[in-house]
This record gives C-alpha cells, structure tokens and sequence, in this order.
C-alpha cells in the first residue's frame, strides 16, 4: 500500500532532523571533550595557548577530540616539546585567537584557554598576536584582493593601507600582549611562559616567481615582511616586560619562507601541500619546537 504523501516527507523530515541532530551532539561532544580537558582545580603542568601557529591548523595529523574550527595538530611545536620533554601537553590553541580570546569564549562550546592553567602550571608556551586588529586577515587575504584590484600598482596592499598596520602593531597589539601576559602570570603564578613568535611568512625580498605563489607583489611582500618583523618586534619587548622567554624565530627562519620551495617552513597561497595556506607546515612546526626545547635547557 503506497505511503501517502504528507505522511513520506514528514517521515523524511523527521529522519533528516534526526541526523542533524545526531551530527550537531557529536560535534558539540568533541568541543567538550576539548574544553573538559581544558578544566582542572588547579590547572595542567604544561599547557599550549595560543593562535593557528600555536594549534597547527595546516598539520596532519589533526586531533579528534579538538574544538570544532581549532584545527589542533597532533604534532604542532607544543606536542613535539611534549614528547621530548616526557611531558603530557593540554592543548588549549584555537586556529584565529587573538589575545582577548585567552580570557574569553571564542565558540559558543569552547570555553576561555586560561582555564586549563593554574598554580599547579609550570609551563605554558603560546603564539599569539598576529590576529589582533585583523592584521593577519589583512596581510594576506586583504593585499591579496588589494592587488587583483589595482594589478598595475607595484604595492597595491601599501597603497591602501600605507602605515596602519605598523601603528596598530605598537599602539594596539603590544599593550594587549602585555595585559594578555600578565593575566597568564596572575592565573599561574609558578608557570614559565614561552612566548613563541612567528618565522618568517614573506621573504625580506619578493620576486617576481615568489608574487604568482602568494598572490603579492614584490613590493607588497617586502612591505608585508616589515610588518611582521615590527610584531615580532612587540612580542619580544612584551615578553621582556613581563619576563617571559620569548622565541625568535625570524632570524632562523631566514630562507625558510613560503616562497623558499622544498625549504619552506610556511605555505604559500598557490601550491600549498596543506591548508590553511600561510601558515606553518610540518617542516615548521618541528623548527619552532626545536628553538622552544633550546630556550628551556
């Protein structure tokens, strides 16, 4: 006997609502199960904060029971450290943090990443910054449109925002890393906190081979490559101000840019083997776990 209509699309209608709803419990349990791990009276040992550099959002393999949209790598720096060190690491990253996001949700189911620290922390690594004011968005997505507007200009993304990011750098950016420090300190007093900074994204120089694999000119990758040297720059003196160790990777990662091919320790736009492009690769994760494991002997 054939099913009457109304009654087959209200069956269907049900069934779909069922999966949706199936499909939303298992995502909000594996942010749970991220958050729970991210909770203790007196916080974990060594916990990894931060932003994608931190989390290893291009690196795989990924961790299941991360937050949804942290994009943890099983093998970012802060696991690497981990495992040298013989020591468990609650990762408590997130993929577009910024520095108010240690003190606050940044998902409706993940909960603020200072929770998972406390007196009982003795180490607390982190990258953090490059998100504040967009300037991440900026350096990237934004120069990058910036340039498919105006093709002919040879530095498109400067010619439209000109100083702006430099300025939000030292008048925004590295006050908030001092009052995000800070905090960190306050939450776990007995912790040592491992400020890691960011290698180098655009060489000092651009090309005109390395502009067709970022989509910026040479002109707007030297310009880029100044402002990231300037936040580095702040985070060094923010870690200075509140005696934290701070990591330098600029220097090391000279030559190891997206645009240095097999030597990459960062993807570029167009060719990347792993996304999200321009950030970390597997190359450079390890480089950054190797200066934090040389920093604390």
């Amino acid at each position: 006997m054939p099913v009457p209509y109304g009654h087959s699309k209200r069956r269907r209608l049900g069934i779909r609502t069922m999966l949706t709803t199936a499909a939303t419990a298992a995502a909000l349990v594996g942010g749970l199960v991220h958050a729970g791990a991210a909770q203790a009276a007196d916080g974990h040992p060594y916990v990894n904060l931060g932003d994608s550099y931190s989390a290893g959002a291009s690196v795989f393999p990924q961790a299941t029971n991360a937050a949804m949209f942290c994009s943890n790598s099983l093998v970012n720096y802060s696991h690497l450290v981990a495992e040298r060190r013989g020591t468990p690491v609650v990762d408590a990253s997130c993929s577009g943090a910024t520095t108010e996001d240690l003190t606050r949700p940044q998902h409706l189911w993940q909960g603020p990443q200072i929770k998972a620290v406390g007196p009982a922390t003795r180490l607390i690594t982190l990258t953090i910054g490059a998100n504040n004011n967009g300037f991440f968005s900026f350096a990237t997505s934004a120069c990058q449109q910036a340039w498919l507007s105006a093709p002919l200009s040879a530095t498109p993304c400067r010619d439209r925002y000109g100083t702006s990011f430099v300025d939000k750098i030292k008048s925004s950016t590295y006050p908030d890393l001092v009052k995000a420090l800070r905090g960190i300190n306050r939450a776990a007093p007995r912790a040592r906190v491992v400020l890691v900074g960011y290698p180098q994204i655009f060489p000092a120089k651009g090309t005109a081979l390395c502009s067709a694999s970022l989509l910026t000119t040479p002109g707007d990758t030297a310009y880029l490559h100044r402002a990231f040297v300037v936040l580095n720059d702040a985070m060094r003196r923010a870690a200075a101000t509140t005696r934290a160790t701070f990591v330098d990777m600029t220097k090391v990662s000279a030559g190891h840019d997206a645009c240095a091919g097999a030597r990459r320790w960062v993807e570029p736009t167009l060719g990347a083997v792993s996304f999200p492009a321009m950030h970390a690769n597997e190359l450079g994760q390890k480089a950054m776990a190797d200066q934090v494991v040389a920093a604390l002997r």
